[in-house]
């Protein structure tokens, strides 16, 4: 992994684990169910944000490595196929990537 990246991977996995302890010490205290929501909402949006930095740095590095020594068509369908899990991405089907 590229040094800013797994940086910055870091830092935000850092800032998930901080909010999933404060939504574990709000559901022991039993605070109210919307205040928890939120929190939970910045837990997500910070394992979103490692999710977009893993991407950065596997495209900056295997894709592209493969791609200039032409085997990118198998890496960048393995991919496609990881991100159909991912919150916001389309469909694999939508994401067909042809050879020009």
């Amino acid at each position: 992994m590229l040094p800013e990246y797994k940086a910055d991977a870091s830092h935000r996995l850092k800032g998930a684990v901080g909010h999933l302890r404060a939504v574990e010490r709000m559901v022991a205290e039993e605070r109210y169910c919307v205040d928890i929501m939120k929190q939970l909402a910045a837990v997500q949006a910070s394992l979103e944000g490692v999710q977009q930095v893993l991407l950065k740095n596997h495209l900056s590095t295997c894709v592209t490595d493969a791609i200039l020594a032409g085997s990118g068509d198998s890496l960048i369908h393995e991919l496609v196929q990881a991100l159909r899990y991912s919150k916001g991405i389309p469909p694999a089907e939508a994401l067909t990537v042809t050879s020009g």
